[in-house]
C-alpha cells in the first residue's frame, strides 16, 4: 500500500464487507466497480491511514455521461437536454452532448468514441435496430430516450406516440374535418411509425379512408422550408385538406405560413394541430393546438436511469411510457 501503511485485502474485506475480488478491482482502478463501492473501499483505506490518491479515478473518467442526438437542428431536443444536464449535475455527473446519427454501419465508430471519452453511460434519442442498441449496451450502460427498442433489454423513457396521435386526429374529426393531412418525420423513427398508426386508426374507426396524397414525410431536422413546400403542394389540390396533423410544431408553423400565403383562414378553412408544445406553438399567430410532451420529465428520468446503471443499482430501473396532453389553441378553436 502507498505511504508505507500496510493493510491486506483480507482486512479490507472484513472492515468494508466487500469481497476481495471487488477490492482488487478498486485497487486496479477497474471501471467495473460502481462509484458507491469504490468510495466505501477508499473510505476504509482512509480510516486506516492509507493514502487513497493512487487508487482514485479522475472525475472526468468516473462521472461523464454522453447524451446523443441524431441532429441538433431539431429544437425539440433542447428542453430534454437541459433537464438531463441539470439532473446529471445535481447528482455529481457531467453531461456531454453528441450529435451523431447512429447506424448499423457506423456503430463501431460510435463505440470507439465512447471509449475515448471514458464515458460511463450513454443516453440516446437515435432510431436504432435491436442489434445496434444491444451492441452499444454490451460496451457501456445505455438508455434510450424518446425512441425505444421495446424488444431489447435496454431501458427507455418514451411517450405513447400512437395514443397521442389517435386522440389528436379524433379531435380534428370531432370538429367536422374530413380531409386530414399528415406531415410526418422519417419512418425509421419509432415516433413517426407510431404516430402514423394512430392517425390511420382514428380515420379508420370513423369511416374515413386514408389517402396517400394526404400523407407526406420530411427529414429528421424538421426543416421549416421543406414542410412549407409540402403544405403548399397539398393546398394546391382541387380537394385540398381541411386540416393538418403535424408531428412537430415547426411543421405546424410551416403549414400555417403556407395556408396564409394561399389566402386561407385558420381555423375556418384549415385547422392545424402540431406536436411537442415548444415555444413556437404559443407565440405563433394563430397560436397552435398541439400535443404537449413531458420533455423535462423525460430528460430527468433518462438521466436517473443512466446513473442507476452506472452505479449498478438495478433494483428500480424500469422502462417508462409517459402520457401526453392535447392543448387547444387558436389554430383549431373558433
Amino acid at each position: 500500500m502507498a505511504n508505507g501503511k500496510k493493510i491486506t485485502y483480507e482486512e479490507l474485506s472484513r472492515k468494508s464487507g466487500i469481497s476481495m475480488a471487488t477490492i482488487s478491482r478498486v485497487m486496479n482502478k477497474s471501471s467495473l466497480v460502481s462509484s458507491r463501492t469504490r468510495e466505501k473501499v477508499l473510505g476504509v483505506l482512509k480510516e486506516c491511514g492509507v493514502d487513497t490518491e493512487p487508487y482514485s479515478i479522475e472525475d472526468n473518467e468516473e462521472k461523464l455521461i454522453i447524451f446523443n442526438v441524431p441532429t441538433l437542428k431539431n429544437i425539440f431536443y433542447s428542453p430534454i437536454i437541459s433537464s438531463a444536464k441539470e439532473t446529471a449535475e445535481r447528482r455529481g455527473y457531467t453531461l456531454l452532448v453528441s450529435e451523431y446519427p447512429i447506424k448499423s454501419e457506423n456503430v463501431d465508430k460510435f463505440i470507439r468514441f465512447l471509449k475515448r471519452t471514458k464515458a460511463k453511460a450513454v443516453i440516446t434519442t437515435n432510431s436504432m435496430t435491436q442489434d445496434t442498441i444491444e451492441k452499444i449496451s454490451s460496451e457501456i450502460a445505455s438508455v434510450t430516450c424518446c425512441e425505444a427498442v421495446k424488444e431489447s433489454n435496454v431501458p427507455y423513457v418514451t411517450i405513447d406516440d400512437e395514443g397521442a396521435s389517435y386522440n389528436a386526429v379524433r379531435y380534428l374529426l370531432s370538429l367536422g374535418r374530413k380531409r386530414i393531412a399528415l406531415i410526418n418525420g422519417p419512418r425509421e423513427f419509432k415516433y413517426a411509425r407510431e404516430r402514423e398508426r394512430g392517425y390511420l386508426e382514428a380515420l379508420r374507426e370513423n369511416g374515413f379512408p386514408s389517402e396517400a396524397r394526404y400523407m407526406a414525410e420530411i427529414g429528421e431536422d424538421m426543416d421549416f422550408e421543406s414542410a412549407k413546400a409540402m403544405a403548399i403542394h397539398m393546398l394546391s389540390f382541387d380537394e385540398k385538406p381541411d386540416a393538418f396533423f403535424c408531428i412537430s410544431d415547426i411543421i405546424a408553423c410551416a403549414v400555417e405560413k403556407a395556408a396564409l400565403e394561399k389566402g386561407l383562414r385558420i381555423p375556418e378553412d384549415i385547422a392545424v394541430v402540431g406536436f411537442d408544445d415548444i415555444t413556437a406553438s404559443y407565440i405563433a399567430t394563430p397560436s397552435i393546438t398541439t400535443v404537449r410532451q413531458p420533455t423535462v420529465q423525460m430528460g430527468a428520468l433518462a438521466t436517473e436511469m443512466a446513473i442507476k446503471l452506472i452505479e449498478k443499482d438495478n433494483r428500480f430501473i424500469k422502462s417508462v411510457i409517459l402520457g401526453t396532453e392535447l392543448i387547444i389553441r387558436q389554430s383549431t378553436a373558433f
